[in-house]
């Protein structure tokens, strides 16, 4: 049996991303950075939301997935930004950005912005609720808390919504390395 994970060998080159084979460079020759990490994570997420705006698949059937690509590739991007950070939580990842934007280039970051990581802060405060349907640490170690009952997003503006505040943290980051405003970004 072939292992799964191996050194590529000739077999395996091929023109462009869609020629045969298809197959992932992983490890340094294929060391992306993090926010190229970020912008596959959403735009697996956008992907999976076409499939269900094309009927291919049913939209209960990648709830939690398309949940979790999106809050993941927020939580990596806002870590692009800060250059860094070593836990999931998106409420304070978003009062880390609120300080670092005002203490190293003087503006504030737009409250819709850290509204809209706030309100996915409540739902998946830990990085865990999308991707087990609970967070074992919102009740701080007194047993396992999911998410309320009869919570409801709409697919459409769940889409439009985080694709609004993806672009501005990425445009974000292309200024702080140092890009222009008007940049597009690869998302």
């Amino acid at each position: 049996m072939k292992p799964l994970f191996r050194d590529p060998g000739e077999g395996d080159e091929r023109e462009d991303g869609f020629s045969q084979p298809h197959g992932f460079l992983l490890g340094p020759m294929g060391m992306i950075d993090r926010a190229e990490m970020a912008d596959q994570y959403f735009r697996a997420a956008n992907l999976l939301i076409n499939r269900i705006d094309q009927q291919e698949v049913a939209d209960y059937e990648v709830a939690y997935p398309v949940l979790f690509l999106y809050r993941h590739a927020l939580e990596l991007v806002m870590k692009c930004i800060l250059g860094g950070g070593s836990h999931h939580r998106l409420d304070a990842l978003a009062g880390d950005l609120v300080t670092f934007v005002k203490q190293q280039h003087d503006q504030v970051v737009p409250a819709w912005i850290i509204k809209r990581l706030h309100e996915l802060a409540k739902i998946d405060p830990t990085s865990e609720a999308f991707r087990y349907g609970e967070d074992k640490y919102q009740g701080k170690g007194n047993g396992r808390s999911g998410i309320p009952p009869e919570t409801y997003v709409r697919v459409s503006e769940l889409r439009d919504e985080l694709n609004s505040l993806y672009r501005a943290l990425r445009r974000a980051l292309i200024i702080q390395q140092g890009g222009r405003p008007d940049t597009p970004h690869p998302v």
